[in-house]
């Protein structure tokens, strides 16, 4: 054999294939993955209601599955099952304190619905009356306990001050306030007419989309606000500062 023929041997090229994963398959395992992380979370959230006996459960195991959910957060992988638990133990009490009163709003302003939906109203004038306030009530309630449940840094805060913060979010994001509610309108009707993916996906979905929507959006809010107060106290700091030097001055 010669030479030139070892050199063509040589050139011959491989098998041929793809050089890269396509853009979309990639995209669709991420979907499928993320689907899959929103089924463990949806059934670990039933299991710690469960729990808490659904009254004093609701409230941590909400707060647990947004935990692990920003755990996840740029495709980081997650289990789910330590972290929702430590999350869980952790604000058993102080999730309960902070969200308990707004579940009961919650809840009576649902019942108040639909007794006006039922016909329970007297009158015309007093249905649309009865749901418009269940209505917006409703609404309020639900964007407050997103906003707790979303964003740590409100839930850190003294019971009355997260109180405060919860309770201004649909004012300070009415567009991200107007999406949630709709959003979560669309999803509980969806999952009323499909029970299955109440269960496997109905509390996951509904978490991750008020993590998604107020989530970071609420961390920078509650971040330039704290740089402006602490600009404005060491504004006021200074001027205490020259004003003290001023009158100490001999004149």
């Amino acid at each position: 054999m010669t030479r030139a023929t070892l050199g063509g041997m040589s050139r011959r090229p491989g098998p041929s294939g793809p050089s890269e994963v396509p853009a979309w398959v990639t995209r669709g395992n991420e979907a499928i993955e993320r689907v899959l992380l929103l089924i463990r979370i949806s059934l670990l959230w039933a299991l710690l209601s469960l729990l808490g006996l659904v009254v004093l459960g609701v409230a941590p195991a909400s707060v647990a599955a947004a935990d692990a959910l920003i755990a996840s957060r740029h495709g980081a992988a997650v289990k789910v099952l330590p972290t929702m638990w430590r999350s869980y133990r952790e604000h058993l009490v102080t999730s309960n304190l902070r969200m308990l009163p707004l579940l009961v709003v919650q809840v009576g302003s649902a019942a108040m619905l639909w007794i006006v939906i039922s016909g329970g109203a007297p009158g015309a004038v007093g249905a649309y009356v009865l749901g418009g306030a269940a209505v917006a009530s409703l609404s309020w309630a639900t964007a407050s306990l997103a906003a707790i449940v979303a964003v740590p840094r409100i839930r850190r805060q003294d019971v009355l001050v997260t109180w405060r913060l919860a309770l201004l979010v649909p004012g300070a994001t009415p567009m991200r306030f107007l999406a949630l509610t709709l959003c979560l309108g669309i999803w509980i009707a969806l999952c009323s007419l499909l029970w299955p993916v109440a269960v496997l996906l109905g509390a996951g979905a509904a978490i991750d989309l008020a993590v998604s929507l107020l989530g970071r959006r609420l961390e920078l809010l509650l971040e330039d606000l704290e740089r402006s107060a602490a600009g404005a106290s060491a504004s006021r700091t200074g001027a205490g500062g020259s004003s003290a030097r001023e009158a100490a001055a001999p004149r």
